[in-house]
């Protein structure tokens, strides 16, 4: 009986760590792999610095960890801009690092406090 306890628990903590191993370690080990292994998107949050709207872009300047990314918007142009505010805090799916981005996924935006 009390072998099938210990192997019972070995079988839990064994589930555990892998649930646990799945969901974060792919992030954290994305900077060391090679291109080909890397994770498709990841998603960055930063402050909004500036925006700025030209005809039917918009252009957002974000201060992230990492450092300052530019995203460039084409499509739904008029919602980003009424959604995107200076102080902002928004998140933003990436497929790589690069400081300029073209039309990224945005995950989530809060307000400015």
């Amino acid at each position: 009986m009390r072998g099938w306890i210990i192997l019972m628990g070995i079988l839990l903590v064994g589930a555990a760590l892998g649930v646990a191993g799945t969901i974060y370690v792919p992030p954290r080990l994305d900077p060391y792999l090679p291109k080909d292994l890397r994770l498709r998107a990841r998603v960055v949050e930063g402050q909004v610095l500036q925006k700025q709207r030209e005809g039917n872009r918009v252009l957002v300047k974000i201060q992230t960890d990492q450092g300052v990314i530019l995203a460039a918007f084409t499509k739904r142009v008029a919602e980003i801009d009424l959604l995107v505010e200076p102080g902002a805090t928004i998140a933003i799916s990436l497929p790589s690092d690069q400081p300029v981005v073209d039309d990224p996924a945005i995950e989530r935006v809060k307000p400015p406090k």
